[in-house]
C-alpha cells in the first residue's frame, strides 16, 4: 500500500520536542528545511500499489536514510544504529520527538532500493543539485560546461584464480544437490579442498607443471559432479540451471578465453584494465561520471556495462547530465581517452592535450579544470562507498554509482551550509569588536570556533 504518513507534532506528554533541543543553526537541520521533500515524495508515489498490502514505511525516513548512508559511508545496518543514537539524523528524516527504535529493519532499505531502481533514484541526485542552484551554491551558468571521465566500480569479489572458481564450483554444486535431495557419489569438498590447496602452493613456488596437474584434477572433479546431477535430475529448476552452465563455463574457460566467467554469484563482471601502475586489473562494473567544470559538483553517475570504449559513452554521458540538471550543455572537456568518440551533437567537445587557436584565458583555465575530476572520483570511493558495491548484480551497480554522488553533493551542500554559519557570526564579532574599540572578545572567537 501507499507509505504511511510521517509522524506529525502530536503532543508528547515526557519528551521535548526536536525545536527545543537541536542546535538550529546545524548544517543537517538547515538542509533539512531546505529539501524539496514533498516533491521527492512524490516522485517516488507510484512505486507503491494503493490498495493491497500492509502501509510502507515514509518516504522521507527511507530517502533521509540513504543520503545520510552515502553521505557518511554507512552499511545499512551501521546507519540503522546510529540513527537511533543521533537526534539530528531523525529530525533529518522527518521526525519531531526522540525516537528509541528505529521504525525499519536495515533489510527494508535493500528492498525499497529494489523496488525504485536506479532511474527513480537519480531524483536525489538532481534534488541535491537543485538545492544547490536554489541557495545560491552553484551558478546556473556553471551547468553549462561540464568535465565527463570514467571510472570502475569494482565488484564484491574475490580475485578470480582458476583454483579459487573452480573450488567455489565444488562447493556451491554439493549444496545445491543436497537442498534438492540429489545424493551424490562423491561430494569432491575434501579432495577439491586439498587440490585447490596445493595449487595455490605451487604456483607461488613457480611450479607450473605441478599446479597444471591440480587445475586437471579440480577440473576432472567438477566435470564428474555436473554429469552425476543431471543424469539424477529429470527436470532441472531455473537456479540450478543457471549454477549448471556456470560451473561448465568455468570448467571450461582457459586462461586466454575472452568474455570468462569470474565469479559464480556476479556472472556479469568483466576484467577491466586502465593502464593503473598499482591495480592492472579490476572486476567491476565502468561507470560514467560528470562533475561541473569550474566548482566539481557531480551532476550525473551512471552504469556502462560491459566494458565500453570511453569514447562510446560520451553520448549517453551527456544525455544524462542533460536529464538531470534540465540545463543544455554548451562544452565538454574529457581526457584523451575520449579520442575518436564520434559525439556529433551541438555541445563543444574538448580533448585534453589538444592546443587551440585564439583561445582565452578563460578557456584555458577551463580546459586545465579537467584534471579536478580525478581526485572527486578519489573522495567518491575512499568517502561514499564506491571503491566495492556490495549490491547484488547489475542493477546493483547502477544504484550504488547514482547513491554515491548524491551523498557527495549532500556532504559538500553540508559543508557550505556550515561554513555559511560560522562567516556570518565571525563578521557579527568585527563588528561588535569594532564598536569595542578594536579591543577583542576572546570567548566570542571561542564560540564561533565551535
Amino acid at each position: 500500500m501507499k507509505p504511511k504518513p510521517q509522524p506529525g507534532d502530536a503532543f508528547e506528554l515526557f519528551q521535548s520536542h526536536f525545536d527545543q533541543l537541536l542546535n538550529p543553526d546545524h548544517e543537517l537541520v538547515l538542509v533539512a528545511k531546505k529539501i524539496n521533500w514533498p516533491g521527492l515524495e512524490a516522485a517516488f508515489a507510484d512505486c507503491y500499489c494503493p490498495d493491497i498490502g500492509a502501509p510502507a514505511k515514509a518516504v522521507r525516513l527511507l530517502v533521509g536514510l540513504h543520503y545520510l548512508k552515502y553521505a557518511f559511508s554507512e552499511s545499512d545496518e551501521s546507519v540503522v544504529a546510529r540513527w537511533v543514537e543521533n537526534p539530528y539524523w531523525q529530525y533529518f528524516c522527518g521526525y519531531t520527538h526522540m525516537q528509541h527504535d528505529c521504525p525499519i529493519h536495515p533489510t527494508s532499505m535493500t528492498k525499497w532500493r529494489n523496488r525504485v531502481g536506479a532511474e527513480r533514484l537519480e531524483q536525489l541526485l538532481a534534488e541535491t543539485i537543485a538545492l544547490a542552484v536554489r541557495e545560491k551554491h552553484l551558478p546556473q551558468n556553471d551547468l553549462q560546461r561540464v568535465t565527463v571521465d570514467t571510472t570502475v566500480q569494482e565488484k564484491n569479489i574475490t580475485f578470480p584464480t582458476d583454483s579459487k572458481l573452480l573450488y567455489k564450483a565444488i562447493v556451491q554444486l554439493g549444496d545445491a544437490a543436497k537442498a534438492r535431495g540429489i545424493p551424490l557419489r562423491q561430494s569432491y569438498v575434501r579432495v577439491g579442498k586439498r587440490a585447490a590447496v596445493k595449487a595455490g602452493r605451487y604456483a607461488h613456488a613457480k611450479q607450473f607443471k605441478r599446479m597444471q596437474r591440480r587445475l586437471h584434477k579440480l577440473r576432472t572433479y567438477v566435470g564428474r559432479l555436473i554429469r552425476d546431477i543431471r543424469r539424477k535430475t529429470t527436470d532441472l529448476d531455473e537456479g540450478l540451471a543457471t549454477l549448471l552452465e556456470g560451473a561448465e563455463r568455468i570448467r571450461c574457460q582457459q586462461p586466454k578465453d575472452a568474455k570468462k566467467l569470474y565469479s559464480l554469484h556476479e556472472p556479469e563482471v568483466p576484467c577491466i584494465s586502465k593502464g593503473k601502475a598499482r591495480q592492472r586489473y579490476e572486476f567491476g562494473q565502468k561507470v560514467g561520471l560528470a562533475t561541473t567544470n569550474r566548482s566539481n559538483w557531480i551532476v550525473a553517475a551512471h552504469l556502462l556495462p560491459n566494458n565500453p570504449y570511453d569514447g562510446h559513452t560520451l553520448t549517453a554521458t551527456l544525455t544524462a547530465v542533460e536529464q538531470i540538471t534540465g540545463v543544455a550543455l554548451t562544452d565538454a572537456y574529457v581526457d584523451k581517452g575520449y579520442r575518436g568518440h564520434g559525439y556529433t551533437g551541438g555541445v563543444t567537445v574538448h580533448i585534453a592535450g589538444q592546443r587551440q587557436k585564439n583561445g582565452t584565458r578563460a578557456e584555458r583555465n577551463r580546459r586545465r579544470r579537467r584534471s579536478a575530476i580525478e581526485p572527486k572520483i578519489g573522495h567518491l570511493k575512499s568517502d561514499h562507498r564506491m571503491d566495492r558495491c556490495f549490491l547484488a548484480r547489475l542493477a546493483g551497480d547502477a544504484i550504488n554509482a547514482v547513491l554515491a554522488a548524491a551523498g557527495s553533493n549532500l556532504r559538500k551542500l553540508l559543508g557550505l551550509f556550515g561554513s555559511q554559519r560560522r562567516r556570518l557570526v565571525l563578521a557579527l564579532i568585527r563588528w561588535l569588536e569594532h564598536l569595542n574599540g578594536g579591543r577583542p572578545f576572546y570567548w566570542l572567537s571561542y564560540l564561533a570556533a565551535a
